[in-house]
């Protein structure tokens, strides 16, 4: 853990905590968490971890929003979320368009018991996330794409339904297909959890981390920095009164 840190200090400087997820399948966590029993959303308790590094942790109880609670397994999606009367009119036009958005929605189709997060800078005794979030600009989040690619190539395909973003993508696509996503912040994250207007979801399977420290630190090697040098011109075009003429030497 302290060297996938030390690897995201030198090549990428993020400017918020890296966020672990461990979702409780068959017990609960009985461990210590700063917020807790509180009526959060998914993507508050990432906030919390990521600004303050508190660890949160929720059950279906607790969780407010109904999409982020449906879409990380907390509760049975409910029908007025599949079949679109939640978006209707608001993101699509008519039901047809809003249950086809809803259908396509990355849902985890087992039945989680509580969802933990913390950073990863204050670990948490004897647990091992599931998947680890982060928020980025899109030049941190091109260093990821590099980083994701480095070994096997390929392209990076991003989805995104413009809604529920770090609860559906963040965390339940990762956590059902395995593999790392970048996806935009939701109203709700920016509304509730500080989401920043320049800020980028990234999110990887914890197995892939060492995967992503790789690729991030070997590309960083050849050359490719962040912040990205600039390429500075050796004079620049002033007006003639801003430029030091013979007689101020």
């Amino acid at each position: 853990m302290k060297e996938f840190l030390a690897v995201l200090q030198k090549t990428v400087k993020p400017q918020t905590s890296p966020v672990a997820v461990k979702l409780f399948k068959e017990t609960h966590f009985d461990g210590k968490a700063k917020v807790k029993n509180k009526k959060i959303n998914i993507c508050q308790q990432i906030a919390y971890s990521r600004y303050y590094n508190w660890p949160t942790y929720i059950t279906a109880e607790d969780s407010y929003c109904v999409l982020g609670a449906s879409c990380c397994g907390l509760i049975e999606t409910p029908e007025r979320v599949l079949n679109g009367e939640v978006n209707c009119n608001v993101y699509q036009k008519d039901i047809h368009a809003a249950s086809n958005m809803q259908r396509l929605m990355p849902r985890i189709d087992e039945n989680i018991q509580g969802v933990l997060t913390y950073s990863l800078e204050r670990p948490v005794e004897n647990i091992q996330p599931d998947v680890i979030v982060m928020y980025v600009n899109s030049a941190q989040a091109m260093r990821f794409v590099q980083a994701f690619l480095y070994d096997k190539g390929g392209e990076f395909v991003m989805k995104s339904s413009g809604d529920a973003g770090v609860c559906s993508r963040g965390v339940a696509e990762v956590y059902k297909y395995r593999k790392p996503v970048l996806e935009i912040p939701c109203l709700g994250d920016r509304r509730f959890a500080m989401a920043q207007d320049f800020e980028i979801v990234v999110g990887f399977p914890f197995e892939m981390m060492d995967e992503v420290a790789e690729g991030l630190l070997n590309t960083h090697k050849a050359g490719i920095r962040y912040p990205i040098p600039f390429d500075m011109v050796e004079s620049c075009s002033l007006p003639d009164d801003y430029t030091t003429k013979e007689s101020d030497l």
